[in-house]
């Protein structure tokens, strides 16, 4: 898989792709994740990239004409599933999302910045939004590395055990239940007995129903959700 990211600070995500889970899935050929700096893309003497809204208001609104000469630029070079902004007003990102871009070959993501970008991007050059959350960042930038994160982690060979990831919260629709390591006993605080009983099927048991129990009392919109399909 390969993710291309439009952003006005590629140096902010530097450290999120360098380390760990994403590093590795670049060192084995699994993903490439290239960052493009949208400046280079602007054809002003400062490389601005933004400007003035039309009809007054605070702040400064992305330009369509870089991003455009961007977008366009990438697409010449090969086929993309998707064109992906990160916005607030996007689809809430949940696992299934992340399920279905992971099936993909090759994602564009926008990240805004300042007050948003022309509304014509949205309308003319972008295929999807996708929001992280009910709430207002900065920039994509931190919205483009979750989304990235959650997606090249799916992808066959990138997890150690790649069992792992079917056992995450929402794979099933549910909260994952409590897990627990060694020492068995700690300050008298026990591991419960089924999990050291060997009994597979009781342990799956025990653990979806502690799932329900804990989705039920965390997430009741999303209990609500998973008991009525």
């Amino acid at each position: 898989m390969r993710i291309d990211i439009i952003t006005v600070l590629p140096e902010l995500l530097d450290g999120p792709f360098s380390v760990s889970i994403l590093k590795r899935a670049q060192e084995k050929g699994l993903a490439e994740i290239r960052l493009h700096n949208l400046r280079d893309y602007s054809l002003d003497k400062h490389k601005k990239v933004d400007d003035y809204a039309f009809g007054g208001g605070a702040g400064m609104v992305m330009s369509v004409e870089p991003i455009d000469r961007c977008i366009a630029h990438l697409k010449s070079q090969r086929h993309y599933d998707e064109v992906i902004y990160l916005s607030p007003d996007g689809i809430a990102l949940k696992q299934e999302i992340s399920n279905q871009l992971s099936l993909q070959q090759n994602l564009i993501l926008l990240a805004g910045h300042y007050k948003g970008v022309d509304e014509r991007v949205r309308e003319h050059l972008i295929s999807m939004e996708i929001s992280i959350g009910d709430y207002v960042l900065s920039g994509g930038e931190l919205a483009a590395a979750v989304l990235t994160d959650s997606v090249v982690r799916l992808l066959p060979g990138v997890l150690n055990d790649e069992t792992s990831a079917l056992s995450d919260s929402f794979q099933d629709g549910l909260l994952a239940p409590p897990v627990y390591t060694r020492p068995a006993s700690y300050q008298g605080w026990q591991v419960p007995e089924i999990l050291r009983s060997g009994n597979l099927k009781g342990i799956e048991s025990w653990r979806h129903e502690q799932s329900l129990a804990r989705t039920k009392a965390r997430r009741p919109a999303l209990y609500k959700n998973y008991s009525s399909d």
